[in-house]
């Protein structure tokens, strides 16, 4: 039997690198999968290429109502929810702290952190009616670690940190298992935003730099971080409650 048998698993942020590659390793692990993103299209096209079990929305996380619409859709293609996949996230921009904008402030929290805590909110009846599920949070090493230049976004994967902490002792009673998906520098859009938002011009050179603070030589990639998240979606994860899996390549080891 596959690992996701049978299970039913909404995911935000699916237009994105980490969250496509996470809705096509669960729904080849036997999932159906709920994938969202702000644009429809891109979260279509990908469950049309899924064929079967899958279903694309778009949803902005920022939005209660959104949040809520995604898991009743969830229940009404599939008829349950086991886990959910809170990956929707943006980087803001980078710049010094005393530069930042209260603006720049509100939109970095307004989906890293109220997004997540919507989608949470929304999906507990459902996750409760289910007798238990796991719910996965997209952190970073940002989340346990500081950044120059990168104060409202490591604020943000902080915050979740201690969300999922509190969380995780609130629900592990009910059989709702929380943790963090915390993946250091990856291939990704986002990784090539900052790198240039850092060094304009001088990309290459910033990814460089990182490359070489990890042990491993090497950025990590988005195939990696799913098989992370769909290990904690998974019953083979059922002991695992309230705790940050680092998919870093050995980054924060130093």
């Amino acid at each position: 039997m596959s690992t996701l048998e049978g299970k039913i698993i909404v995911i935000t942020g699916g237009g994105g690198s980490i969250g496509e590659a996470t809705a096509r390793l669960a729904h080849a692990q036997g999932a159906s999968v709920v994938i969202t993103d702000r644009e429809a299209g891109p979260v279509e096209d990908i469950a049309a290429s899924l064929r079967d079990r899958a279903v694309g929305l778009a949803v902005d996380v920022t939005r209660r109502e959104d949040n809520e619409r995604m898991v009743a859709t969830a229940l009404e293609q599939f008829g349950r929810l086991d886990a959910v996949f809170l990956n929707a996230g943006i980087e803001g921009e980078v710049g010094p702290f005393d530069s930042r904008s209260d603006a720049a402030w509100e939109k970095v929290f307004a989906v890293n952190v109220h997004g997540v805590r919507f989608g949470v909110e929304a999906a507990l009846p459902a996750l409760r009616e289910a007798g238990g599920g796991s719910i996965v949070m997209t952190s970073s090493v940002a989340g346990v670690r500081g950044a120059a230049g990168l104060s409202p976004y490591v604020s943000s994967k902080h915050a979740l940190v201690g969300m999922m902490r509190c969380l995780a002792a609130e629900l592990g009673p009910e059989g709702i298992r929380v943790n963090t998906l915390n993946p250091g520098p990856v291939d990704n859009r986002m990784m090539r935003s900052i790198e240039d938002q850092s060094n304009p011009g001088h990309g290459e050179e910033v990814h460089d730099a990182f490359a070489a603070r990890i042990p491993l030589g090497r950025y990590v990639t988005n195939d990696e971080c799913a098989a992370m998240a769909v290990f904690l979606f998974s019953d083979a994860s059922s002991g695992c409650n309230g705790n940050t899996y680092m998919v870093d390549g050995g980054y924060c080891a130093q």
